[in-house]
């Protein structure tokens, strides 16, 4: 490239700051060259983190979603033997107090008071 500079200037400063600049461009362009994988590790790297954290998270929320369906139905579960338990409860005590469900329950299993006749079931 020299003797093209030669040719068409005449200035030496023109023809030294031409040649600098070649120089120094393949300084920038190996610079360029090995900032480009330092980023795209840091890329790769960052994106790693992020589906790792992401995943780690999905499994934790599902396996809470299926916790609290199981706690749901664990609850209801409760309820309806807490309610079943009471009226059990209820029934005692109408079975040991009232006296009509005492005969109801009575005349239920066959015994009735012996004034009264009942009829005998014919097989």
């Amino acid at each position: 490239m020299n003797k093209a500079a030669d040719i068409y200037w005449d200035n030496q400063e023109t023809i030294r700051r031409n040649a600098n600049r070649t120089a120094g461009g393949t300084r920038t362009d190996a610079r360029a060259r090995t900032a480009g994988p330092r980023w795209l590790s840091f890329v790769l790297i960052a994106s790693m983190t992020l589906m790792l954290c992401l995943s780690i998270n999905y499994r934790a929320f599902t396996e809470l979603h299926g916790e609290m369906n199981e706690n749901k139905g664990l609850a209801d579960q409760i309820q309806n033997l807490t309610d079943e338990n009471l009226a059990l409860q209820d029934e005692i005590h109408n079975l040991k107090t009232d006296p009509k469900t005492i005969e109801h329950e009575a005349r239920k299993m066959g015994f009735g008071r012996s004034s009264e006749k009942s009829p005998v079931p014919a097989n």
